[in-house]
């Protein structure tokens, strides 16, 4: 008798012991990938103001899928002094106005491979932006009304037809 509650014991012990370390395992995923999920894909203001615009969508979560449909933004007179966080993450954008802020660095936009316009116009640039030649699909650069003296870079950027 004392075998047989002995084993019943051990076996209760053992079953409830793997299920609670189980439990916990699973909880802390859900956790994790609920705080993964609950993070928005865009956080700064301005930018998700624009592309609530541009897509016409004044209210709910933006998506991934939101934004592989942003072709073109518009960031005029924002006052912009460098280039928004989440920018990058619009790889479909063709077109980009960032006219008339306070930009003096533009890291970043040489993410947005597949720029046809780029307006930098009216900002306070002294020099190129790096990795500038990595647009290789830009037809069309404003950079007047800046600080530049060297632009001995855009030889590289073969496809631009107006500067």
């Amino acid at each position: 008798m004392q075998k047989i509650l002995l084993v019943m014991v051990a076996v209760a012990l053992v079953g409830c012991g793997g299920r609670k370390e189980e439990g916990v395992a699973k909880g802390a995923d859900v956790t994790a990938e609920q705080e993964t999920s609950n993070k928005p894909l865009i956080t700064d203001p301005i930018v998700e103001k624009a592309i609530r615009e541009e897509l016409k969508k004044p209210t709910g979560e933006l998506t991934e899928a939101d934004l592989e449909k942003v072709t073109r933004l518009a960031l005029i007179r924002k006052q912009l002094t460098e280039v928004p966080k989440g920018l990058e993450k619009l790889n479909q954008l063709t077109y980009l106005n960032l006219y008339d802020n306070q930009l003096t660095d533009v890291k970043g936009l040489e993410k947005l491979t597949k720029l046809k316009w780029l307006d930098l116009a009216g900002n306070k640039l002294t020099e190129l932006p790096k990795g500038l030649e990595k647009l290789t699909q830009l037809t069309r650069l404003s950079l007047h009304d800046n600080q530049l003296t060297d632009v001995q870079e855009l030889e590289k950027l073969t496809q631009l037809k107006y500067l």
